[in-house]
This record gives structure tokens, C-alpha cells and sequence, in this order.
């Protein structure tokens, strides 16, 4: 399983590492995207996105070639681009 692999541990959960994603719900009606992350513990990290930077990320995904690049990555990707985690992606895709 993809995860990302935090350069400096979150201090929101002193100790969290890494976080793997656990769920996406992409809401095409409300223009939102929320991704939920979770690290060993049981700790879980939610971040939301709205319209306008929600809707490119969904037309963005509903486009993409899956088989090149896994979902998780491209998200786990966003997420480092927009600052919501420092550090680096490790794993492969299930």
C-alpha cells in the first residue's frame, strides 16, 4: 500500500509518521473533494478542498490513466504540492 512517509512527525499527534489514505469522496453537487488520511494509532487526518481547486481536481481525476499513476499517489501527490504533508511517498499500489 502507498503511504506517505512524513519528514518530521505531525505535532498535531506527536509520533505520526506516516499516513495512508482511507477514504475519498469526491462531491461532484457541492463542488468538494474531502480526503481522510490515517496513521498507525488510529489517528486520522481530514483534509477538505471547495471549488474552483475541488472541481479541477475531480475533472483532473476523472480523466486520468489509472494504470500509469495509482489514485492514492496522485492525491498523496496534491497534498505534498499544496503543503498539507512534508516528506515523501513509499509503497506500491493494491
Amino acid at each position: 500500500m502507498e503511504q506517505f512517509d512524513l519528514t518530521i512527525p505531525d505535532q498535531v499527534n506527536a509520533g505520526t509518521s506516516i499516513y495512508r489514505i482511507a477514504s475519498v469522496a469526491l462531491n461532484w453537487e457541492n463542488k468538494t473533494m474531502t480526503i481522510v488520511l490515517t496513521a498507525p494509532g488510529g489517528f486520522r487526518k481530514t483534509i477538505q478542498y471547495v471549488d474552483p481547486q475541488a472541481t479541477t481536481m475531480m475533472r483532473a481525476i476523472n480523466k486520468a490513466n489509472l494504470s500509469t499513476k495509482s489514485l492514492h499517489k496522485r492525491l498523496l501527490e496534491q497534498l505534498a504540492t499544496d503543503g498539507e504533508l512534508i516528506g515523501a511517498i513509499s509503497g506500491l499500489p493494491d
